[in-house]
Order: structure tokens, then sequence, then C-alpha cells
């Protein structure tokens, strides 16, 4: 009887093949998914509105916090009076229908070049993150999110990011509609702070930003770690490389918009193309990958750019 090979490192057993892959065809979608995994920025920054089952949305835009009239004093016996609320701008946005697809060649089988297999699943994996970040870009840099101008680039003598983070801070928690009164804002609080990766080389060579970094937290400072820290005024960094570089967005995670599906991201076990015997005519199989959805941002005042970021 053959004793079992002990496994001790990832060289070691059984060698996974191309032909072990095309016979089974879940290998590709499973590694997909995993792949995928919270990794979509848009369901990071937006909330989930449920499945969409008809492609369409009708939503309104900046629908405010309170009733046109405020609470009544009613003496005894007193009709208690019924007060409405406005609505917001009316909109409608549609979901559209995204796919992509791989294929593992006959050729790849023969020379099992798993190497190919690989790299083509995480090259679709790159690119449907990649497409979903321009997705929620577009979004979030039309012209309903407010910008506001640094007081002087942060890649410069002079440039104070916290001063201008500040400001930015503050006129988020300060929106409201052009009706209401003074102490009637939104109630809006900006948690999330979405930067492009190459700001840091910007910001590790701030005075403004490093030296708040001293004492008992100087080994927290960016130029010592070389990374972003976790958060920054309490609000969390999240990194994206298809946002302008020259822009850093302020938002209140959750509220500033939604996305909704009328089909979950789902992929295809791995087929012939051909539907024939070695994969058809072109002799390959391939894997699909889909998803249709919708992106809208219903309270743009929940989030604001800083621009001029860098000269």
């Amino acid at each position: 009887m053959t004793s079992p090979t002990p496994i001790v490192s990832a060289n070691d057993g059984g060698r996974l093949t191309v032909s072990d892959i095309v016979a089974n065809p879940l290998f590709v979608p499973t590694k997909l998914q995993q792949l995928l995994a919270n990794q979509f920025i848009s369901e990071t920054l937006f909330r989930d509105a449920g499945s969409n089952p008809n492609g369409v949305a009708i939503y309104r835009e900046g629908d405010p916090m309170f009733l046109d009239d405020d609470i009544a004093t009613v003496s005894e016996f007193g009709e208690i009076p019924v007060s409405s609320g406005r609505r917001g701008v009316p909109h409608t946005a549609f979901a559209t229908k995204n796919a992509l697809g791989i294929r593992i060649s006959k050729e790849m089988i023969d020379e099992n070049n798993i190497g190919e297999v690989n790299r083509q699943i995480v090259a679709l994996a790159n690119t449907f993150i990649r497409f979903n970040d321009r997705a929620a870009k577009a979004i979030l840099t039309s012209n309903v999110i407010p910008t506001i101008p640094v007081t002087t680039a942060w890649d410069v003598s002079g440039g104070k990011p916290r001063t201008d983070i500040v400001n930015a801070y503050q006129t988020v928690t300060v929106a409201k509609p052009s009706w209401a009164t003074t102490d009637e804002t939104y109630g809006f609080v900006p948690d999330t702070l979405v930067a492009h990766p190459g700001l840091l080389a910007t910001l590790m060579d701030n005075d403004d930003i490093l030296r708040v970094y001293n004492g008992n937290i100087a080994n927290e400072s960016m130029a010592y770690t070389g990374k972003f820290p976790g958060q920054l005024y309490g609000m969390d960094i999240i990194q994206s490389r298809t946002f302008p570089i020259d822009q850093v967005l302020l938002l209140q995670r959750g509220v500033v918009g939604f996305y909704s599906d009328t089909r979950s991201l789902q992929f295809t076990g791995l087929y012939p193309e051909g539907n024939g015997p070695s994969g058809g005519p072109t002799e390959s199989w391939r894997s699909d990958a889909s998803q249709k959805r919708l992106l809208a941002a219903d309270q743009p005042q929940a989030a604001v750019w800083l621009t001029g970021v860098v000269s």
C-alpha cells in the first residue's frame, strides 16, 4: 500500500493541470468569485438598495430631513395639526448589463500552460474591479457633487491638507436645502476619505500632515510606515487608482448614493465554445462573467471634492 505524500509547502502534493481545470467547469468561476469578493468600491461607498427586476429605478435627489412645520404645542382637547414634507428632484436611473469572458485553448491544455490560464483569471478580475471603480467615479464626479478648491496645492510650500480637509468636512456637515432655516441641515457626517494612492508621496512630504505624528504616535507617521494611515480625522481612508490624483473625496458612506442589481455578478462554468468535441471549431472553452447594475447619487451633498490638490 502506497503511503500518502506529506504536504508541507505550496509546492508539495499533486499539481493542478489545465486538463484538470477543463474537467472541473466550476474551477474558474469559483476562483473569480473569490478574487472579486468585497473588491467593488461602489459596494463600499454606496448602500445596497436591493434587487431591481425591472432594470430601472425612480429616485429623488436631496430629500430634506424635516417636515415643513415644527412640533406644535397643543392645549387640552386641542386638535393635533398635521404636516407634510418636501421631496427632492425626481430622477430615473437605468441598469446596464456589463460582461466579459476568458478562454482556454486546446493548445493551453496540450502544453499545460497553467500560467496563462491563471493570468487570464486574474486579469478578468482586475478588469471588473477597474470597471466598477470607473462607474462609481463617473457618478461621483458628476456636477451634482459639490467641489471646493484647496487654498494651496499640497505638493508646494504652504500647502495645508489638514485645513482643507477640515473645511471640506464642515461643508458636508452644514449642507442643507435652499429653503431650510439656519438649524435645518441634512445631518450628514462624512466618515470616509477616498484618495488616489499616488497622493501618498505628496502627503509624506507635507509638514502640515507630518507634524501631528509626534511623541507616542510617531511610529504611525506616513514617513515611517510608508502607507496611508487607517483613519484621518476619524474618517476611514479608501484608495482607488481610477480616482483623480489631483482630487480627494470626502463623503458619508452609504448615504451619498445607492446601487441596485437586476442581475448580481455571476459566472458561467467553463463550457466548450462551439458546443462540439475538443472545444468545438475554435478548440476553446470559455467562462463568462456578467452583471446588470445601476448606480445613482440621491444625496449628493453628503459628499464634497477637494480639487487642485496637486499642482
